[in-house]
């Protein structure tokens, strides 16, 4: 139940032409009294609350902004969802959530939507206290996991948002112990490694830890860019893969070292050949042809002397092997060769046959291409 008085006494009075004072003297009170009532610091009472919907002609429901709200455990579980999504802080949130909690306290999708209410509050009012709450919910949640029924959701995810509350408190050694104790593939790596370094002041303690992060954050980055690639295609929506192609490919010369081979330099020349492809979609064949010679640049940059090794990568430190594998072909020529044989386009298969055949001058000449184009 939501009532609103205060709100809809402004705007019926503001609506009939009327001062405070006017209202005031129409229902006999004094003017501090319409100012505290407007303020919502005190509430007509009823015998004047049935007097201002006369004066307004309105009924009383609509004078009290009257709102009657389904309250069984469903409708309570998404109302409290969406109010972690919204910034109001007087929304009456905490309090429902109180109520519901006293009410269904051992109810897993309650306690964990509850939990993440008090966090998000937290985090937005820099308020401790919501915060501890929020643990207290989280710890709870564990325990009624069994209930649990989401996809999205397992104890891994809860104790990696326990670790965060314990940081937003200050906890930081507590938050680290949560995030390694629960670090399955290492999907922890990165926040432990920021904290490490922000936080409690290891920085060599941190380094190999966002070095694993790196290293994984390479490979979802492959992942990312052709999921997106393969759906905008099929999709036809070919400005939106020359978009995402543009963000792509900004992303390795940063991670290459300098006048090194990376075995980043395969995946690379791949994207260049299939941004030819978006542009001969979009109509542009000389920017097309352009991308051809850059898939061939780095192709052949990375095929004179093939590097595998993963900690050859810029900021990588990890103090032991890391190996790169894939099955993009045996050579970055020849994977290059298959992915444009895969589109089945002809003036692009013509367009790359036409490239290869260009004058390819020595290693060295072509390194130097290379240089300038970064």
């Amino acid at each position: 139940m939501k009532i609103s008085i205060s709100q809809n006494i402004v705007r019926l009075r503001k609506h009939s032409g009327m001062t405070q004072e006017a209202l005031a003297e129409a229902l006999g009170v004094s003017f501090a009294a319409v100012s505290k009532w407007e303020r919502g610091v005190a509430t007509p009472e009823l015998d004047t609350i049935v007097e201002l919907a006369d004066l307004f002609s309105i009924s009383l429901d609509a004078l009290l902004g009257y709102e009657m709200r389904a309250n069984d455990l469903k409708s309570i579980v998404e109302r409290i969802r969406g109010y972690s999504h919204t910034r109001d802080r007087d929304d009456g949130a905490i309090q429902e959530a109180e109520k519901a909690l006293q009410r269904f306290p051992n109810h897993f999708e309650m306690v964990y939507q509850c939990a993440l209410l008090y966090s998000v509050r937290g985090l937005d009012e820099g308020n401790q206290d919501y915060s501890r709450r929020s643990l207290e919910l989280l710890q709870h949640a564990c325990h009624l996991i069994d209930q649990n029924t989401r996809e999205d959701v397992d104890e891994y995810s809860i104790r990696q948002r326990m670790a965060m509350e314990h940081m937003l408190l200050g906890e930081n050694e507590k938050g680290l112990e949560l995030l390694k104790k629960h670090n399955p593939c290492g999907l922890n790596n990165a926040r432990i490694g920021m904290r490490l370094a922000m936080n409690c002041d290891r920085p060599d303690e941190a380094i190999p830890y966002l070095s694993e992060a790196l290293l994984d954050f390479t490979s979802m980055h492959h992942h990312i860019v052709y999921g997106y690639l393969n759906a905008f295609i099929k999709k036809k929506q070919f400005e939106q893969a020359e978009a995402l192609l543009a963000w792509a490919l900004a992303f390795y010369p940063g991670l290459k070292p300098e006048g090194k081979t990376c075995h980043l330099e395969k995946g690379e020349a791949l994207l260049w050949a299939i941004r030819a492809l978006v542009r001969l979609e979009l109509h542009q064949q000389e920017q097309a042809k352009e991308d051809l010679r850059m898939a061939k640049q780095i192709a052949l940059h990375f095929d004179a002397s093939p590097v595998y090794d993963a900690t050859g990568m810029r900021f990588v430190d990890l103090g032991k092997p890391a190996t790169s594998h894939d099955d993009l072909g045996e050579t970055a020529m020849k994977a290059v060769d298959e992915v444009i044989a895969e589109q089945e386009h002809e003036l692009l298969t013509q367009m790359w046959e036409a490239v290869k055949s260009e004058e390819e001058g020595s290693v060295h000449s072509t390194r130097q291409r290379l240089a300038l184009t970064k």
